[in-house]
């Protein structure tokens, strides 16, 4: 967790005072933020050490995290920030329990930089706007594979989904979460087919393109969560499915000077096939 004192009015919806400004201060008291913090290593512990072939661990966080496990995680926490509660003051703040689970969510999924993705994202820029494309996009994919594989905020937002079914607040921030993401994706399109003088076909976007595959990766990470036998990526070889999913979805979205669409360009490899 960041060590700024970035302001948690907007994530923590939950906790309440008289007025505004009363609200605003009890929102960011160091303790609020304490709870908070102690709520996000729980979590990460549980879904760290959740096995990979038990779909029960995806669920588990939300099932084991238990007010009286909250205020115990405190000790743990960050010598500037209060190391003991009580009931009395989480009570204070969330009563019910449930607005601490919401808020939770938010902080999660808010308080997160994208840092490494971002990161691969830049590297990936320079690396494919010049040389060797094809190894670039393999290398590049691999990559982002390997780092959802391993990346607990991932894993936690495969668990929020299902809690934002039922809360307008925390989905609005997995929302704001996806778009940052794909934002990221769509400017590394963006600069690598300008360094290479590409254009897509005729209504696609970069941003259609970002978000098709940061879906692809996703839900090949959240397969091999549920289902470890499945082979996605060569360690190996550095080669996985994504690297050709990416590859397949580049071939088809380049205009390669024929005018075409996407439609009538499958349509016309359709029936060259006969």
């Amino acid at each position: 967790m960041s060590d700024d004192d970035d302001d948690l009015t907007g994530i923590v919806l939950n906790v309440r005072r008289n007025n505004p400004e009363a609200t605003k201060r009890f929102v960011n008291h160091p303790l609020t933020r304490a709870y908070l913090e102690a709520g996000v290593r729980i979590v990460e512990r549980e879904v760290t050490a959740g096995t990979a072939s038990d779909e029960r661990g995806l669920l588990r966080p939300f099932e084991t995290l238990r007010r009286e496990k909250v205020i115990a995680e405190l000790v743990n926490g960050r010598r500037e920030l209060p190391r003991r509660g009580t009931v009395g003051t989480f009570r204070d703040r969330w009563d019910p329990y449930s607005g601490y689970l919401s808020d939770l969510a938010r902080f999660m999924l808010r308080m997160r930089p994208l840092g490494p993705v971002s990161t691969l994202a830049q590297q990936a820029a320079v690396a494919l706007s010049k040389g060797d494309f094809v190894a670039g996009v393999h290398e590049v994919a691999y990559r982002d594979m390997v780092l959802a594989a391993t990346s607990v905020p991932l894993r936690f937002r495969f668990l929020a989904s299902t809690f934002a079914a039922q809360d307008q607040a925390v989905a609005e921030a997995m929302t704001s979460v996806y778009r940052d993401v794909t934002k990221t994706w769509k400017a590394m399109c963006d600069e690598v087919f300008a360094a290479r003088g590409l254009t897509l076909r005729a209504g696609l976007t970069t941003q259609d393109l970002a978000t098709i595959l940061v879906a692809v990766n996703e839900g090949l990470a959240f397969r091999v969560a549920n289902d470890p036998d499945c082979a996605v990526r060569d360690d190996e070889t550095r080669r996985g499915l994504l690297g050709h999913a990416a590859l397949a979805l580049f071939a088809g979205a380049i205009d390669t000077g024929d005018g075409l669409a996407l439609d009538e360009l499958a349509e016309r490899i359709a029936d060259a096939a006969r």
